[in-house]
């Protein structure tokens, strides 16, 4: 939105002459016109001008009025963040009271869940659109599911390729998707590295997060070079929690299709995401 001005006298007076091609705005606290002066010069010399008049007073509360709806959505999604980081402290702080370490887990990994969303409503928080640029979040839910492992230090995740911009809905499925493809790889793929005193980086666990968008669909391969799928696996069977939260957003939410294996070369685990995009 162009910014409002108000002209004064001598200004406005040398607008209205017409001595010069000019345009301008006028704006009141209730009216808005925008002014444009053609100076006539049929054989050289100016014998008058034309003054255009365009009220732009609506199309000016308009502005104001979508300025002011978009600084409101990105106030929610700051309000959301907050509550979820909340919510996730909450979580944290029970977690430490818990002696069971399988129930201490558990929570460890629904703090792991719901910051993955807040990291989405802290980056919509910050957008003037209702998208977002995906790779940045991606590269930071791998930080943190690395971080918070038990084999921090020892494991990377690798992204190639690019999710590019994504709506806030698919990247809030994506984001929980991600995570829990993700953290199912570092806890579950490298069971005793954690044991290991030091690792170098020949040998060092890789996670690569291949990302393609081709003819209106977005590809995700994730692969481990872990220790690999159980052999009486099999993911239509399989009532694991962590497999319903990533199978039902790619299949209800994003209408896409997901297929779990073993990787394609050499051991390790290999998920692979097609859904479409608009």
């Amino acid at each position: 939105m162009p910014p409002r001005r108000r002209l004064d006298e001598e200004s406005l007076s040398a607008v209205l002459s017409g001595r010069a091609d000019h345009d301008t705005e006028i704006a009141t606290d209730d009216v808005a016109l925008v002014v444009r002066s053609i100076p006539l010069r049929p054989h050289g010399e100016r014998i008058g001008a034309v003054i255009l008049l365009r009220d732009v007073t609506e199309l000016r509360r308009r502005d104001r009025e979508l300025v002011t709806k978009d600084a409101t959505i990105r106030e929610i999604h700051h309000r959301v963040k907050n509550n979820l980081q909340t919510v996730a402290a909450l979580l944290r702080l029970q977690a430490r009271r818990i002696d069971q370490p399988e129930a201490r887990a558990a929570l460890e990994e629904a703090v792991r869940r719901v910051g993955s969303i807040a990291i989405v409503h802290e980056t919509l928080s910050q957008a003037v659109e209702e998208t977002v640029d995906f790779d940045e979040i991606a590269d930071r839910l791998g930080r943190m599911v690395t971080d918070v492992s038990a084999v921090s230090g020892r494991v990377r995740v690798l992204r190639d390729g690019a999710f590019g911009v994504l709506p806030s809905e698919t990247a809030t499925a994506m984001a929980m998707v991600l995570t829990e493809i993700l953290q199912n790889a570092v806890e579950h793929g490298y069971p005793g590295m954690a044991d290991v005193a030091e690792v170098d980086a020949a040998h060092e666990g890789r996670i690569p997060v291949s990302v393609r968008r081709i003819v209106g669909r977005l590809h995700v391969a994730v692969q481990d070079d872990g220790v690999g799928l159980p052999a009486d696996f099999d993911p239509d069977t399989t009532t694991s929690l962590g497999l319903s939260i990533v199978r039902t957003p790619v299949e209800s939410e994003l209408g896409g299709l997901i297929e779990m294996g073993p990787a394609n070369e050499g051991s390790g685990a290999r998920v692979q995401i097609d859904v479409p995009m608009d």
